[in-house]
């Protein structure tokens, strides 16, 4: 089989629809891949579950599974299972699709190693075989509603408006995606800095019905940039999106039931109008630059990493970095090879989340599985996500009786303290003296975790880096001066201070109903019914909205994307199939909903802690995550409840 290539550069894997490899092919790479995942995929195309074997159940690991076999135990496995995908290929038999709830079940418990039942439809939307995408919306607007005008607008064309706008195209609804950027990919195409890449598996950091086989475990910038711009051409998405269109404001014309849409684009400012809008701005896009004193001052080079500027040659320059977030634990170990000197000023010091395949290719032997062994590329998603979904939420949840601590929230939340700490203690043998920047005093959880495989310490340790934690007074026209009194001079200042994550929709003016104003409304703590709706604002659906983070606890954004998108998505088959002019959520709903969301983030180790992150806003409230499971993520939103709405 050959992998389909597009113009894009990118890879998507189109099923697999026979076994052809010779014995001394399929034997040699039978040596290859995840052992648990060749065992799914001989157990499902032979039908044969009895391969399951309670030996060789994969152990959870830190979010991960891993199988636990000596090298002859799994040696020997691996030889059953050539024997079996030989049989299965000689047998001329047809790939099966997708399994039985019975098989699929036993497939769940023995990767999970306990019940698995509740989990069941979310994983088995998680594997799409051939074209049963499971996720697919089961009607069309021609069905529904043939004869009515009907139109939404997406705003943005990053991977959660190219997501919606697939689902919108299964079901027939026409849309229009507006962008303000030359091309599609979103925070993907405007951060552009060195080492900028995913930091989830990207086999589960892509869509469910695209997958890809990916050179490398955790993508780089430019793979997954390439990779949303293939899936917008391969899902003929591009007829339908209005490149370099920056939608300014959206208005609320209560007797059209319709919002109007105010745009600048290349022919200057024009207005279209919607029934339904749904905002697919993201988050991690606008730089957040840090509140610090003579800032506009300094008379160097200066950039923000959101903004990388790669004309500034770094080159046997004296650069300050301010920040060690995710960011910026990313591109300081670039801009340290080759920087005269360096300085990290910290702010916090987070925990590392130990990865040591985060830098590493995908083998050869894998990628002619997933290219050539039919399934395999499927179970290989489920065998990914599913640790990723389960994750390690109870780590992060505060134990009243412990006591909680800033130290750590719970025995569970401690082992984790303790696992993390050994990975950087095991690092710095010979640098003890580092121990301050890689253990902070604050519990696992209360800030993001950057994932490291020891590029972070080995630059640490480099004779032209050092760490400053005295803090900032001021900027200077020549560097930095810290409260010590000591003036830090640089010719080249990188600010690696994040993103304005709390500023949701931001700078898009959005104008409900009797004329309220949605940035007003929310006056700096925004809000929202499931991430998606607020009261007051009929028809308008956010994706990545407000308390939609799942920290540790979620596979990835691709993940709450796709929740977002089938919330929104019904929310217009329920409009079309009881012919409703507007949808807005009831003020009492909202409202139980975020008390609910906020007492519960108060139990949770990012707002427990008094650590400063960017979970939190300016006045301190927890915007971004979501502190329950990711199942009932999926649970409430798979399909809109009529009854949180006011129906018109």
């Amino acid at each position: 089989m050959t992998v389909q290539t597009t113009a894009a550069g990118a890879t998507v894997a189109p099923a697999v629809t026979r076994l052809t490899a010779d014995d001394d092919a399929l034997r040699h790479h039978c040596s290859a891949g995840e052992f648990p995942v060749l065992v799914m995929t001989a157990a499902h195309l032979s039908g044969d579950a009895s391969l399951l074997k309670p030996e060789w159940t994969p152990t959870y690991q830190l979010s991960t599974y891993a199988s636990q076999l000596s090298a002859e135990e799994e040696a020997a496995g691996r030889t059953q299972c050539f024997e079996v995908l030989r049989a299965f290929r000689d047998s001329g038999k047809p790939v099966p699709g997708r399994p039985g709830y019975d098989f699929m079940q036993a497939m769940l418990v023995w990767i999970c190693g306990r019940d698995a039942e509740p989990l069941q439809r979310l994983l088995n939307e998680q594997i799409v075989f051939g074209d049963d995408d499971p996720q697919r919306p089961a009607w069309t607007k021609a069905q529904l509603a043939p004869d009515r005008a009907f139109h939404v607008v997406i705003v943005g064309a990053g991977e959660s408006g190219l997501l919606t706008a697939h689902r919108l195209k299964q079901a027939g609804v026409p849309f229009t995606i507006y962008e303000k950027n030359g091309e599609v990919g979103g925070t993907w195409l405007e951060n552009s800095y060195p080492g900028c890449r995913v930091d989830i598996n990207s086999f589960i950091y892509s869509y469910t019905f695209a997958q890809r086989i990916w050179p490398e475990y955790f993508g780089a910038r430019d793979e997954v940039l390439a990779y949303l711009k293939d899936c917008a051409s391969l899902l003929g998405l591009r007829e339908h999106i209005r490149l370099n269109s920056e939608v300014l404001a959206t208005t609320w014309d209560e007797a059209a039931a319709q919002w109007r849409i105010k745009l600048r684009g290349p022919n200057g400012e024009e207005t279209a109008r919607a029934n339904v809008v749904v905002s697919g701005v993201g988050q991690l896009n606008r730089p957040s630059w840090p509140n610090i004193e003579g800032r506009d001052s300094y008379a160097g080079q200066h950039f923000h990493s959101a903004r990388w500027d790669a004309s500034v040659n770094l080159e046997g320059k004296r650069v300050g970095v301010i920040g060690t977030g995710a960011s910026a634990t990313q591109f300081i170990p670039h801009v340290a090879r080759v920087a005269a000197q360096l300085d990290i000023h910290v702010r916090t010091v987070p925990w590392l989340l130990p990865t040591p395949h985060l830098h590493a290719q995908t083998e050869d032997g894998l990628r002619w599985l997933m290219a050539n062994l039919p399934n395999y590329i499927q179970w290989h998603r489920l065998f990914t996500f599913t640790p990723q979904l389960i994750g390690f939420l109870d780590s992060a949840t505060v134990d009243p009786d412990y006591p909680p601590t800033e130290t750590a929230i719970s025995a569970a939340n401690d082992a984790v303290r303790q696992a993390l700490t050994g990975w950087a203690e095991f690092q710095i043998a010979d640098r003890p003296e580092l121990r301050p920047l890689l253990v902070p005093n604050v519990p696992p959880g209360s800030k993001r975790l950057p994932r490291d495989n020891g590029t972070w310490v080995a630059t640490l340790k480099r004779d032209n880096v050092r760490a400053i934690t005295t803090r900032i007074e001021r900027i200077t026209p020549k560097g930095i001066r810290t409260v010590d009194g000591i003036e830090h001079e640089y010719d080249v200042l990188i600010y690696g201070t994040g993103f304005k994550a709390s500023e949701f929709l931001m700078p898009m003016q959005v104008i409900g109903r009797d004329g309220h104003d949605l940035h007003a409304v929310w006056n700096g703590d925004a809000r929202a019914y499931l991430g998606a709706t607020v009261s007051g604002f009929p028809n308008l659906f956010c994706l990545y909205g407000p308390n939609t983070n799942l920290v540790l606890h979620g596979a990835s954004i691709i993940y709450i994307s796709e929740c977002a998108a089938n919330y929104a998505v019904d929310a217009v088959r329920l409009m079309l199939e009881k012919n409703l002019k507007a949808i807005d959520v009831k003020p009492e709903i909202y409202a139980q909903y975020n008390q609910r969301i906020d007492e519960a983030n108060a139990l949770r180790a990012w707002g427990y802690s008094k650590v400063s992150s960017w979970y939190k806003n300016a006045k301190g409230r927890v915007t971004q995550n979501w502190p329950f499971t990711a199942l009932e993520l999926w649970r409430r939103t798979r399909a809109i409840e009529p009854q949180d709405y006011t129906l018109s």
